[in-house]
């Protein structure tokens, strides 16, 4: 009985679509039949008359006065076919996507600058939850130089690099972003690009931002794994192409003060000014800060070497304590870009002991860039001064007599036109330990950026050269070139 209901079925449906089919024919007789290209358009609205009610063919091909004023090719406002697929009438459109610039910059700091949701795994209005997908892959040669030691090897190597995850913002005042990093394996110190494994459970697999922010009333306030906007220096978009995680611009970014760590951040903005203050307290490997306090804290080593020396079971070394404070400013305009900041540090040495010496130190960085030509040509500066304490080794309970010192200056450019990009980028670092004792060292990139899909997909090609000068003891290595070829998908 079911069959034969849906036999009777079938058929009824068939008659009707067959009679509609007869009626429009015999209306269009005459009519030359409509091409591929055209047939979309020429198609009657969702609203028009059946076929069979169709006025006769005289009255419809005569154009009404309506139908003259209007555009002969303007197409027919596209009907849905269901009221519960069409968007609402006040969705905002699809965010436009970052330029060259942004986009590079992203994969360093992304606290200041907002998603695009370009991409999305699901919108309502302006909430939105995007996937992250940053992918880099490099072909590397890599000439080390030495003045002191014979026989050091060339290589060439490749490495990739990859970043994943999802960001977005609910409820109107809720921003997120929880990405992992798949890193390089690129040490200046160790003997060049290695790269990590690719075998399972070797690869080199670390959080790189993990944050929730709250925002209300131009007060933002940003909790988790995250970098500072304030400590981030202005530097050539075109020498990112490692996303800054390789040794010629990883190293004097984090020296000069660039902050990621684990804490708490408040800021307010007010037109083009934002006022800042972050915190971080924990262990020193908690922030990227650790990496530029001078001078050794234990018989361990630095403030940074120092608890990855102590790691049991994998954790890190907690009997040093670090707090470390940073208030900011940074002015935002068309032309002209600034950032400023003081990075306050606070160390306990050993914090199961009250008989040892607590530290203090201080970074103060600024950092401005110039656009011009509507952004066709940005310059960019970069200062920095850092003093901290020592202990007076191997006598932990006493300050030494001569503080670290330590300098940074910075300077490069971007030219961009269209979907070529070249940049250069320059900076000089020195320390001193002791009245006997110093380091210098400086950093050179010049690169080039063809964007094959503005500002998604691009290739590039990079110089990039290290030298190295120490007192008393010369560097086993002096000088080191790479010559770099890349390919990158930021999403």
């Amino acid at each position: 009985m079911y069959g034969l209901r849906k036999t009777s079925g079938l058929a009824v449906i068939a008659a009707i679509a067959m009679g509609s089919w007869v009626s429009a024919a015999r209306a269009q007789t005459d009519a030359p039949a409509p091409s591929d290209e055209t047939a979309a358009e020429e198609a009657p609205p969702a609203e028009a008359a059946p076929p069979a009610e169709a006025a006769p063919l005289e009255e419809a091909t005569t154009p009404s006065p309506e139908s003259e004023s209007a555009p002969v090719d303007a197409p027919p406002e596209p009907v849905d076919a269901s009221e519960e697929d069409a968007a609402p009438a006040d969705a905002p459109l699809p965010d436009a996507p970052p330029d060259q610039a942004e986009a590079a910059t992203r994969t360093l700091s992304t606290t200041m600058l907002p998603a695009r949701p370009a991409f999305t795994f699901w919108r309502d209005g302006d909430d939105f939850i995007k996937p992250v997908i940053q992918l880099s892959a490099m072909l590397v040669g890599y000439l080390p130089h030495s003045d002191t030691t014979e026989g050091l090897a060339a290589r060439v190597s490749t490495l990739a690099l990859a970043r994943f995850g999802l960001e977005g913002q609910l409820f109107g005042f809720v921003t997120f972003r929880s990405v992992f990093e798949r890193n390089f394996g690129f040490s200046l110190a160790r003997n060049g690009p290695v790269g990590t494994s690719v075998w399972e459970g070797t690869a080199s697999l670390q959080a790189r931002e993990n944050y929730l922010r709250l925002s209300r009333w131009g007060l933002s306030l940003t909790g988790g794994i995250f970098p500072d906007p304030a400590s981030l220096d202005f530097i050539s978009s075109n020498v990112l192409d490692g996303f800054g995680m390789d040794p010629y611009v990883r190293d004097p970014l984090l020296v000069s003060g660039f902050a990621q760590g684990q804490g708490v951040m408040l800021r307010y903005g007010w037109e083009w000014l934002d006022f800042g203050l972050s915190y971080t307290g924990g262990n020193p490997l908690t922030t990227s800060l650790a990496f530029g306090f001078g001078g050794d804290v234990s018989s361990l080593g630095t403030l940074f070497t120092a608890p990855l020396r102590a790691l049991a079971n994998g954790i890190p070394g907690s009997d040093i304590h670090l707090n470390t404070i940073t208030p900011s400013f940074t002015f935002s305009h068309e032309i002209v870009d600034l950032r400023l900041a003081a990075q306050l540090y606070f160390v306990d040495i050993d914090v199961t002991t009250d008989a040892d010496a607590s530290l203090f130190g201080y970074n103060l960085r600024a950092t401005a860039q110039v656009k011009i030509l509507g952004d066709m040509l940005r310059f960019n500066g970069t200062f920095a001064y850092r003093r901290n304490e020592q202990v007076a080794i191997p006598d932990v309970t006493m300050r030494s007599q001569r503080d670290y010192e330590g300098f940074v200056g910075a300077g490069g450019v971007d030219f961009t036109w269209e979907m070529l990009s070249v940049g250069a980028q320059y900076y000089f670092l020195t320390s001193s330990i002791t009245d006997m004792s110093s380091l210098t060292n400086h950093y050179i990139n010049v690169a080039a950026t063809l964007w094959l899909m503005e500002p998604y997909v691009s290739i590039g090609a990079r110089w990039a050269r290290s030298m190295a000068e120490a007192t008393p003891t010369e560097p086993r290595v002096n000088a080191t070139d790479s010559f770099i070829v890349s390919m990158r998908l930021l999403i």
